[in-house]
């Protein structure tokens, strides 16, 4: 079942491509292409996203469990 879903992921791309999708051109026209489609800034900026929420929760608990060993700590 998961590699079928897989197979789907990758292969369904081309189908649901919109116009002009693919076209050849210069270097800066598929730059500007990839820039300026909704869907391919999406693309583009998700992982880097995900990565920095991903950062942000796991410096987020390690304060707390700082924050905890601290004061679990008898007074001196």
């Amino acid at each position: 079942m998961h590699r079928a879903a897989l197979i789907l992921f990758f292969v369904a791309g081309p189908a649901l491509a919109h116009p002009n999708h693919g076209a050849g051109g210069w270097l800066s026209a598929q730059l500007l292409h990839l820039l300026t489609e909704p869907d391919h800034l999406a693309m583009i900026l998700a992982p880097p996203l995900i990565a920095a929420i991903a950062i942000g929760v796991w410096r987020r608990r390690r304060g707390i469990r700082r924050l905890r060993k601290l004061y679990a700590r008898p007074l001196e």
